[in-house]
This record gives C-alpha cells, structure tokens and sequence, in this order.
C-alpha cells in the first residue's frame, strides 16, 4: 500500500501561530506537527510515501532532509493556494498499481487509530468516520444509506450520521474510477473542488464507499488557534506513552 500526506496548505487561519512556516512543522510538545506523524508513520509498511509540498515547500524540503525521512518522495503543487485537488493532482500519478491512503497533514490520530486504520487493505473504497463528537459548521460531515456507506459528504449537509476524520483508503482495483471521478470533479467544480467532493461524485455514480468507525479515541487537528491549543493540550498529555509506542515500533 501507499501513503501520500497533503501538506501543501498555507495555515492562513492560523495566523502569526504558523508565521512563514507550513502549518504542519507548527510545533507541537517540542516538536514539529508533522514529526509527530512520521513517527505514527514509521511504525508500518509502505511500498511508498508521498508528501505534496506548496507554500514554503523549501521548509518541508529541509525538515524532510533531517532524520530519517529520506525515504519520503516530495511532490510540489505549484497551485497550493487553489482547491486542494490540486495537492491530489500531483501525487496521483505515483499512486496507480497499488491501494493508497490520502491523509491531510493537519491531522494527528492515537496509536489505537493509526492501527486501526492499517490493520487491513479493504476492497471497497473506504471513508473514516467517527460518531462521537459535537460537529460545527466547519466541520466535515457524513451523511450515510442503511448499509453504512457513504451517501454524501460535506461541511454544510443538514442532516448527518457522521463526521469525517480527514482518512481515505482507495484499493488498486478502484484507481480508474477514482480517477475518472477525480477528473470529472475538477471539471464541474474548478478551483472551488476539494479532494473529499471526488467521494461524493463516486457515490453519486454509484459506487460504494464504505464508511469506517474510529469512535472511542482521541485525534487532533490543527486548523484555527482553538484546535491547535486543544492539539497541544492533548498530544502533551499522551506524550509519553507516543514517546513509548514509537521508540517500541
């Protein structure tokens, strides 16, 4: 399986938090954001992993150059400013012949869920969700048919059984229809698309995307100073028993 990490954004909302950074090297309990993840990372196998680079991709560049992140391939969107299709859109090519998880950099999940989500490769196209949490308005939200999988996917849905957690599984046998669904979101939708609307175009053509439950731990993410007080709060919490989980892998 393969791993590709969008990490292009700028972190706008963030404000003077990120200053000239990408908001995945913010530090977090004396760390990089993003060191926290490799080191989730690190713990399983992967035949490659992807990083999309883009505002102050020459800071990803120097923070991949470091340790042991030589093994990461860097991808740049030139476009970062644009939808974050255009992050997709660069690493999509290295990821045809094997499956592949799309995960955002401005999330961070406990040990428990990073193995939850690799404990195995399904055959269906997968979304993770979770159900136990308030969801606002900008939040990412599921709303799902009877068998659990996806019906359709967005922040301003009104009715929803679910939130997105930021995980997407796409299997080697589905790579054509993700990426004809890829290319006909980005007609209908231009620079306004997001990578999560390939899903709903998916389901509107009638394919099945499965929805997988995380509830039951914790994860962060980092996008207004809030989240990234409530991510530091967190991570500091668990720090120790992170430190242990990854110096064991």
């Amino acid at each position: 399986m393969k791993l590709v990490i969008l990490a292009a954004g700028k972190g706008q909302r963030l404000g003077a938090h990120a200053g000239d950074s990408p908001k995945s090297l913010v530090a977090i309990a004396g760390e990089p954001y993003l060191a926290w993840q490799f080191s989730a990372f690190a713990r399983f196998s992967f035949q490659q992993k992807i990083i999309v680079t883009g505002y102050a991709a020459d800071k990803l560049l120097s923070f991949l150059s470091t340790g042991n992140h030589q093994d990461w391939l860097a991808v740049n969107n030139p476009n970062f400013h644009k939808g974050n299709l255009y992050s997709l859109a660069v690493a999509l090519p290295q990821l045809e012949g094997d499956g592949f998880f799309i995960f955002n950099a401005d999330h961070f999940y406990s040990p428990k869920t990073y193995a939850k989500i690799f404990s195995q490769e399904p055959k269906d196209i997968v979304v993770f969700i979770d159900r136990d949490r308030p969801l606002g308005d900008d939040d990412m939200k599921a709303e799902l048919n009877a068998d659990a999988s996806l019906l359709r996917m967005a922040k301003t849905l009104t009715q929803w059984q679910a939130g997105y957690v930021g995980v997407t599984w796409v299997p080697a046998h589905r790579f054509m229809a993700y990426q004809a669904a890829f290319a006909a979101t980005a007609d209908h939708l231009g620079e306004s698309a997001n990578v999560e609307a390939v899903l709903n175009e998916l389901a509107q053509k009638g394919e099945r995307i499965q929805a997988v439950d995380l509830s039951g731990s914790w994860w962060t993410e980092i996008d207004t100073p809030e989240d990234l007080e409530r991510a530091r709060q967190t991570i500091e919490k668990h720090k120790k028993d992170l430190h242990d989980t990854t110096s064991n892998r």
